[in-house]
């Protein structure tokens, strides 16, 4: 088996060694003509998903709060294993107003906390800062203009860049405003009926967080 070894002046090499069986034909490895590069190695985890966390609700909640209000159990806590990731988000979110008319509309955000730090708003899975704005995920109606039927699900996906330290926690968390009295409801049907009927079944909602290496 013939090789080239590339010596360096520690004494240390690499070496270029031909394949253990002979090839079907010969194998070309081309250099790039225009510019440098550096060759990964196999264990490379660039661009590669290092960690997944998740969090599935699937209980009925409900809130009549005309301000941001957390929703009970729907936060996910990522730590970060190498520096300079990112960090992708997936939401899935059934639930809505109790009634499908234009004024009784229920507003969602993301909110992230940095190493025990306090909560914001000011990640990329929220609308841009304008003025005196809130800055939101989505907007949500109810399906049905019905207190019994369930409303619609949403789902909702977003690459975040926080600035953090390696071993910092992340902690991303839904919170739900209501336009009025009409209240918000998440994984049931508005009126809490119990019967067999597709409008008044149970829903799972769902906050996941994945780190992507730089």
């Amino acid at each position: 088996m013939s090789q080239i070894k590339l010596l360096h002046s520690g004494g240390n090499g690499v070496s270029i060694v031909a394949p253990d069986s002979n090839p079907a034909s010969d194998r070309t490895l081309k250099l790039p003509s225009d510019g440098d590069g550096t060759i990964l190695t196999t264990n490379s985890s660039v661009g590669k998903i290092l960690q997944v966390v998740s969090t599935f609700k699937g209980d009925r909640f409900t809130s009549s709060s005309n301000s941001m209000a957390d929703v009970t159990n729907l936060s996910v806590t990522i730590t970060p294993i190498a520096a300079n990731s990112k960090i992708l988000i997936q939401g899935s979110i059934n639930g809505g107003t109790a009634r499908g008319n234009l004024d009784s509309a229920s507003a969602i955000r993301t909110m992230r906390s940095i190493a025990g730090g306090s909560f914001s708003d000011d990640n990329k899975l929220n609308g841009a800062t304008d003025g005196s704005r809130q800055r939101i995920t989505f907007r949500c109606l109810a399906a049905q203009y019905n207190n019994d039927h369930m409303p619609q699900g949403f789902h909702f996906s977003g690459v975040d860049d926080p600035s953090y330290s390696v071993g910092n926690a992340i902690i991303y968390k839904i919170q739900v405003q209501c336009q009025n009295s009409y209240g918000f409801v998440l994984n049931g049907n508005t009126g809490n009926t119990n019967d067999n009927n597709i409008y008044n079944s149970r829903a799972m909602s769902s906050l996941i967080a994945m780190e992507v290496a730089a």
